[in-house]
């Protein structure tokens, strides 16, 4: 809806801004309100918060039209309780699974959660040239509302953390816990090594990820649902990536798996630079959901079995922060690069960028040292 408006790729920058800086925002205070309070209490509540807001935006557009400062706002809104749902949900999984089928569940988690997203990629696409994106606002709202009711199904106590919900309980600041988070992984340089390792590489990664809809103006013009199936190519390797993970037992080098999925996203990224084959493309990108498929299932499955429960919050927050913090700048490259020399240009940066970031991560010893064997 916003490039179509605006027809500025700089515009599409604003949309991916308000969807990460809330997470660099709150990041921090979002890990310690979860490791303080119930883990499930606290995702039903940014369901439907989330909910709500999205309701409000589509019925705002149906009413009004277009309008770029409230859907920036909103997104904002919305991706602030994002920021505060997803690392609640990474911590709660161990309190439902034993330690030896966290890869397996981490996997089972991220394949169906990117599977839907590629059914839903897919038909939103076909939707789109139909009827128009404001009713696909709506049926966001709606996905929202089920998975509050799905969370509401588990019971409550698999949401506690130890120390959790008691009350008068004394609890220490705010600050005291942030600063435990951040001393955790200063003390486990592996972790850290991550971490940093993976600043670069989502600054590049977004450049690409991003600006899918100027990719498919500029190769692929005159098809209104085909960015909706490159997406879906993405969030179906993504699925993939995530079993792989598992089937292959790939925890058992964790940071060497990962460092390898990096070189391989950057020349997935440099094919699509210089693919005018949708099919190609197509191909391409569902590669680069892949690699970013097996990064996530054996990321966090490694952090869950090693990190202990009453600081693992805070360590996947921090990690947040700290991974994510390159994303706003690889947003306005990427915008700045696609704006004013073309597509092309801005993926085969990010192509090469994530080969050497790859290759940098490789050649850390105490990264490659990184594992989990269940």
């Amino acid at each position: 809806m916003v490039y179509n408006s605006t027809r500025s790729a700089i515009a599409v920058t604003y949309v991916g801004l308000a969807g990460i800086v809330p997470g660099l925002a709150l990041g921090l205070v979002a890990g310690v309100l979860a490791d303080r309070y119930n883990r499930r209490r606290t995702m039903i509540v940014s369901d439907v918060s989330r909910a709500l807001i999205m309701a409000f935006l589509a019925g705002f557009l149906y009413l009004r039209g277009f309008n770029l400062l409230l859907i920036l706002g909103v997104f904002v809104i919305v991706n602030s309780f994002t920021a505060i749902f997803f690392p609640a949900s990474s911590a709660m999984l161990p309190k439902l699974v034993q330690k030896s089928e966290l890869t397996q569940a981490n996997g089972f988690l991220q394949g169906t959660t990117q599977g839907a997203q590629m059914i839903g990629s897919a038909a939103g696409g076909a939707a789109i040239a139909f009827v128009g994106v404001v009713p696909g606002l709506a049926v966001n709202a709606i996905t929202y509302v089920i998975s509050a009711v799905l969370l509401l199904q588990i019971a409550s106590t698999f949401g506690r953390t130890g120390g959790a919900d008691v009350k008068g309980a004394a609890r220490p600041p705010f600050r005291t816990e942030i600063v435990e988070g951040l001393s955790y992984m200063r003390a486990n340089l592996p972790i850290m090594e991550v971490t940093l390792g993976f600043l670069p590489g989502n600054l590049l990664w977004v450049m690409v990820t991003n600006f899918t809809v100027v990719y498919v103006a500029s190769y692929f013009p005159g098809s209104p649902a085909a960015y909706g199936y490159l997406v879906a190519g993405l969030g179906g390797g993504f699925a993939l990536g995530a079993f792989l993970a598992t089937r292959l037992h790939l925890s058992r080098h964790s940071g060497i798996a990962m460092a390898s999925m990096v070189v391989m996203e950057g020349a997935a990224a440099l094919g699509l630079s210089v693919s005018h084959s949708y099919a190609l493309s197509l191909g391409l990108s569902a590669s680069l959901g892949a690699e970013a498929g097996v990064i996530n299932a054996v990321y966090y499955s490694t952090m869950q079995a090693i990190v202990p429960d009453n600081v693992l919050n805070r360590v996947l927050s921090v990690d947040q922060v700290g991974s994510f913090a390159g994303i706003p700048a690889g947003l306005l490259i990427g915008g700045v690069l696609a704006g004013k020399f073309g597509i092309g240009l801005d993926y085969a940066v990010a192509g090469l960028g994530l080969l050497a970031n790859g290759a940098l991560m490789l050649s850390l010893r105490d990264l490659r040292s990184l594992r989990y064997t269940g």
